[in-house]
């Protein structure tokens, strides 16, 4: 027999109550679904599971769907950090709600934990869309609100995703973002790489071509595998998150590796996040003296052919 909660989660998650009672469920049972916690009620006449992601609870009280950052984290891209819960609710909207009080009126000035934008003119709210926009109208939202670290950031972060089997863009679908992206974003696009292995290495790559140095994402060294980056003939960087190399194994391995880079006359330098974010400078005198290093040698054929040199830093 059909559950009320498959129900629910296969009608998009958010549903009124209106249509549940088109698909045979009766006020009754709602009441009984509640009383027993296999549903809650999230707005006057809504209905959704105890499951349902928090985020969207918080934006579906206000009145709206995650949009921009919150949304992309809900498809599993990489997204950098933040504090607000990103919203998005049609021009017209009236009667938000603050989403601890269904009874509360949302006010601006008094919500300093969601940042809501009156920009939503989708009339496509169908399942997965109910309670969270696309992933390219994410990006597009992103591309209005955010600089250009962090678009460009998410926009290579949603190709590598979809490479990797998961929720995305095509490198075709770039054209109709950037279509309704604004104006001082239509640079950004030839910035747009997608290899990427995470948020970290396209900032450290804008960073790094910004100073003049040239970064190649993710190149494959033979009998070592993908690297981070290749910013000389034999250099490499690895830009290292503590979430996938603080433990042993992972420590381990990162060694091995950097011992068969250099058995083959290469160097691999090692950056961490917290390092490159606040102490670029550091970063980059490290790498302008491995490369000019680097350059006084012969290149070594274990290595992908690098034509580049370091240039002046972009003003």
């Amino acid at each position: 027999m059909r559950s009320l909660s498959q129900e629910i989660s296969d009608l998009g998650l958010f549903v009124k109550c209106a249509s549940l009672i088109q698909h045979g469920w009766s006020r009754e049972d709602l009441r009984a679904g509640m009383n027993c916690g296999a549903i809650i009620r999230v707005r006057k006449g809504w209905y959704s599971l105890p499951t349902a992601p928090r985020e969207a609870v918080e934006a579906f009280r206000i009145g709206g769907r995650l949009t921009g950052l919150s949304a992309l984290r809900t498809y599993g891209i990489w997204t950098p950090t933040t504090r607000k819960l990103h919203v998005v609710v049609p021009a017209d909207a009236r009667g938000l709600r603050l989403p601890t009080d269904m009874r509360a009126p949302f006010v601006i000035a008094g919500a300093p934990r969601w940042r809501v934008s009156w920009t939503d003119d989708a009339s496509n709210r169908t399942p997965p869309y109910v309670w969270r926009v696309s992933v390219i109208d994410a990006l597009v939202h992103i591309l209005n609100t955010h600089d250009r670290t962090t678009s460009i950031v998410c926009l290579d972060a949603a190709l590598h995703n979809r490479d990797e089997d998961g929720a995305g863009i095509l490198h075709t679908d770039l054209d109709h973002i950037f279509q309704l992206a604004p104006v001082r974003a239509q640079d950004w696009r030839a910035d747009v790489d997608g290899r990427a292995g995470s948020g970290g290495e396209t900032e450290f790559r804008l960073a790094a071509w910004a100073a003049g140095i040239p970064f190649v994402p993710q190149p494959a060294v033979v009998g070592v595998g993908h690297l981070d980056g290749q910013v000389g003939p034999s250099t490499f960087v690895e830009i290292d998150g503590a979430e996938w190399h603080d433990n042993w194994p992972a420590f381990k391995a990162d060694c091995e590796r950097d011992a068969k880079v250099a058995a083959r006359s290469g160097r691999v330098l090692r950056f961490s996040y917290d390092l490159f974010r606040d102490k670029w400078e550091l970063c980059e005198r490290a790498l302008r003296c491995a490369l000019t290093d680097d350059y006084r040698r012969p290149p070594s054929r274990a290595f992908p052919e690098f034509p580049w040199r370091m240039s002046k830093p972009r003003r």
